[in-house]
């Protein structure tokens, strides 16, 4: 077993405070009265020694100087000395104020409690601050320090020395910042061993703390002062800088958690924590946060500190007041004033009444103040308040700031970069040239830009604006607008009401809100969000970007290659000519693709799709929808729902989705599938390829004399003759259909099977199949080539008379003619004394309310049927 000892100085011999100056008890008191003098004397004396007295020196005591021999297994290792400037941990060291005399206290203790110039700690050999990323998740039951060999701490199996340091947690990559302040530790590490049998032989009452004792908090000297910086500085917060102070007492690694400050921002940088103050905030800001060895958190606080003309008065009258070339103080007062300020950066005050102001050459403040008043800024960059009334402000040259505040206001702005602002009231705004920012405030305002990039702002109200030449940003509040953007690449953005937009040539920028608008651009890239209402939109040419958003919208991209998107409600959406993108969006929307490579996607709803000339992409998306391909060779998915495809002219791709679809492809080579659900397919004119996916589906087989591919895919499929008139074969054991009308078509997979008006010719095979013949004198045939399974039941739907049924060698009818030598089975089967030989069994059974004969085939075996032929209907049958 291996013991740590942490190394304990010798005792301080040095005789105490009240050793050296107190005097014993038991002495005789000497006379009084000689030695009063004496006394007072020495006692002036004492005082004006102490002014300048240093430190007593205490004689040394002995010091033991032979080591004590250090037992077997045990470690003693003796901390670095102290540089970080911290209070020594020694316990026998004398504290200062204790009236003992002690050596002079190197570090912090003389920073804190002596008038000593503070210590510089970047001479300090500490390691440069590094990036402190927190990790969170570290679980310790009792104190972890160890005697290693190397002198080192260990946290979760991660070597870790003295200072700060960036360690590595076992089970995950984060890196922890850990210092240890103010001393570096002991640390051990003990042997791992089983422990012995019986009481420790020798135990130590000073060896290493019991892993179950508690843990010791953390402790702090006082608030770390960060010094000072100015508002426009940052200030970088390292690990061991709020560390300053800190100590454990178990020599646990200390870290910085959950840090705050009072006022500005902090940011995680590569080195620390990046402060950056508050704009505009000057004083004191504290940056709070805790300081943990892992267990315990003690609150800790860093403070840091944030840290700039001739007058004239007028009276009560009307004045007139002229200043100087200087920057000037003019205080008018109440009165019809005049006043010209001259050149200079002045501040001119009208005070009350009805005041005319020229404020000349200069950066010149003016506050007309109530009244109605004139003022003219002249050149330079002003600021021109009109106060209270119906004033009228001229800007003049230069970049200047016109407020109207209260009254029905008249500012202009003249030539530069104005600001204007018209406050409450029914005022008129002109920016003239220049790029100005126009705010018209609450009322109906009149507003015009003029030459130049200008931002035009009007709150609640009935607004006329007018953009001008140039890029204009114009937004208004709600109520009724009437906007004219202009010529340029304008951004307009109206409020909740009935808007009127319009613009010029150029890329537009129009943003709608809840209500009705009414856009009409020009020529350029536009783009279009309209916001709620029922809105219409007409884009001009030019690739356009137009969204409806909310409200039954209806869009024209008109010429250009344009985007529209009708977003919520019902819209109408309508591309004109060029590639166009067509989105409906949820609701029941109409979507025109116009002329043109377009895209057209319904979205969710109910829609009708009209993709028109050009090689289009169409989606039908969720619902029902109706889609009309148009010409082109276009490609059409349905989406879900039942929905109805006409792929027009061209070589079409049509899918037709989930849903029981309707899918007639028109003219073209075509390549049609139906998907999933109980669809109907029309491959139309031209070479097609038809497969008609998972379902119950019905394919029909087109009259257009081309070699066709028909697909059953899975389900119960149905092949649809039914066009025909001149009479087909069918022959489904060789997967062909071959007719003068149809062509010679390739069919796969179908169970049903439809005749037309004609002399239609069936072959079955072994695979049960379900045929209806219509009209004409049909045949029936049946050629199962091997034994199959006798449960193979064949069924037709309206044998009628002048049809046929042939296996092999036989043909079964319901007339009786003499076509051949007519076996009638009946008679034999009652009368007849060779039954077993009979190639046909029949029987007629009642299925619900509904007749069925059916023929039991014994041509390829006798001892068993080949199959079955279920007749709708009740039927007299002769075979011959």
């Amino acid at each position: 077993m291996i013991e740590v000892k942490a190394l304990r100085p010798a005792r301080n011999s040095a005789p105490s405070a009240e050793e050296i100056y107190r005097k014993a008890q038991g002495e005789p008191a000497p006379s009084r009265w000689p030695a009063a003098l004496a006394v007072i004397v020495l006692a002036v004396a004492a005082y004006l020694r102490s002014l300048t007295s240093t430190q007593a020196e205490p004689e040394p005591g002995p010091v033991d100087t032979a080591a004590a021999p250090q037992p077997a297994g045990e470690v003693e290792l003796q901390g670095d000395p102290d540089e970080t400037g911290s209070i020594p941990e020694d316990k026998n060291d004398h504290e200062l104020g204790s009236g003992a005399a002690s050596d002079p206290v190197p570090g912090l203790v003389d920073f804190l409690g002596i008038d000593s110039p503070p210590i510089d700690y970047e001479q300090l050999p500490l390691q440069p601050f590094v990036r402190e990323t927190i990790a969170f998740g570290l679980d310790r039951v009792s104190n972890d320090n160890r005697f290693a060999a190397e002198g080192s701490q260990t946290i979760g199996g991660a070597s870790v020395s003295s200072g700060p340091h960036l360690v590595p947690i076992e089970g995950g990559g984060a890196r922890v910042p850990v210092v240890v302040a103010p001393f570096n530790p002991v640390i051990f590490v003990p042997e791992p061993h089983d422990p012995p049998d019986g009481p420790d032989p020798d135990p130590d009452p000073v060896g290493p703390q019991d892993p179950t004792t508690r843990n010791r908090s953390p402790r702090l000297a006082k608030s770390v002062q960060l010094g000072e910086i100015g508002a426009c500085q940052t200030l970088l917060l390292t690990a061991a800088g709020l560390l300053v102070g800190a100590s454990d007492a178990d020599a646990d690694p200390l870290t910085v958690r959950n840090l705050q400050v009072s006022s500005g921002t902090i940011e995680l940088t590569e080195d620390g924590w990046q402060y950056r103050p508050a704009a505009g905030y000057y004083g004191p800001v504290f940056v709070s946060y805790g300081v943990t060895d892992g267990i315990a958190t003690v609150s800790q606080v860093a403070v840091l500190r944030v840290v700039e003309i001739l007058e004239l008065d007028g009276t009560a009258g009307d004045d007139v007041l002229t200043g100087t070339d200087c920057a000037d103080l003019i205080r008018a007062g109440d009165g019809n004033d005049t006043v010209d300020a001259r050149a200079g950066n002045d501040i001119v005050h009208g005070g009350a009444g009805d005041d005319h102001i020229i404020a000349g050459a200069g950066n010149d403040i003016v506050y007309a103040g109530a009244g109605n008043d004139v003022v003219y800024g002249g050149t330079g960059m002003d600021v021109l308040f009109g106060g209270a009334g119906n004033d009228r402000l001229y800007g003049e040259d230069g970049d200047d700031r016109l407020f109207g505040e209260a009254g029905d206001d008249l500012l202009v702005g003249g030539l530069g970069n104005d600001e204007l602002s018209g406050g409450d009231g029914n005022d008129t705004i002109f920016g003239e040239a220049g790029d100005d920012a126009i705010d018209g405030g609450a009322g109906d305002n009149e507003l015009h830009g003029g030459p130049g990039n200008d931002h035009i702002r009007s709150g609640p109200g009935n607004n006329v604006i007018s953009g001008g030449p140039g890029d204009d940003i114009i937004a208004t509040g709600d109520g009724y607008s009437a906007i004219d953007g202009g010529s340029g690449d304008n951004i307009i953005s109206v409020g909740n009401g009935l808007n009127h937009v319009s613009a010029a040539d150029g890329n537009n920028t129009v943003l709608g809100g809840a209500g009705v608008e009414l856009v009409q651009l020009g020529a350029g890239r536009d783009v279009m969000r309209l916001g709620g209402g029922d809105d219409v939109a007409k884009a001009g040419a030019g690739s356009d970007l137009l969204f409806g958003e909310e409200g039954d919208d209806t869009l024209f991209g008109e010429a250009g290659d344009d985007r529209l998107d009708g977003g919520d409600g019902d819209d109408t959406l309508s591309g004109g000519a060029g590639n166009d993108v067509l989105v409906g969006r949820r609701g029941d929307d109409l979507v025109d693709a116009g002329e043109g490579d377009d895209l057209a996607d319904g979205g969710e709803g109910n829609d009708t799709l009209l993709a028109g000339a050009g090689d289009d992409e169409v989606e039908g998306g969720d619902g029902c929808d109706v889609i009309d391909a148009g010409t082109g060779d276009d490609e059409v998915d349905a989406g879900n729902g039942d929905d109805v495809v006409f792929a027009g002219s061209g070589d079409d791709k049509v899918d037709g989705g989930d849903g029981d679809d309707v899918v007639r492809a028109g003219d073209g080579d075509d390549i049609v599938e139906g998907g999933d659900g109980n669809d109907t397919l029309d491959g139309g004119m031209g070479r097609d390829t038809v497969r008609a996916g998972s379902g119950n589906d019905i394919v029909i087989a087109s009259l257009d004399q081309q070699d066709d591919c028909l697909h059953g895919d899975e389900g119960h499929d149905t092949l649809d003759l039914s066009q025909t008139s001149d009479g087909v074969t069918v022959d489904l054991t060789e997967n062909r259909a071959v007719g003068i009308e149809i062509g010679e078509d390739t069919v796969l997979d179908f169970e049903a099977l439809i005749g037309g008006e004609g002399n239609d010719h069936f072959i079955v095979g072994s695979k049960g199949a379900t045929v209806t013949g219509g009209r004409g004198e049909d045949r029936f045939e049946f050629d199962v080539s091997a034994p199959a399974d006798n449960d193979l039941i064949h069924q037709i739907l309206d044998l009628e008379e002048g049809d046929r049924i042939i296996v092999k060698q036989y043909q079964v009818h319901s007339d009786a003619e003499a076509g051949g030598t007519e076996i009638d089975p009946f008679n034999e089967t009652y009368n007849g004394t060779d039954e077993d030989r009979r190639p046909f069994r029949f029987r007629i059974e009642k299925i619900g309310e509904d007749d069925r004969t059916f023929v039991d085939v014994f041509v390829a075996q006798q001892d068993e049927k080949d199959f079955s032929i279920e007749i709708y209907g009740a039927h007299k049958l002769y075979y011959y």
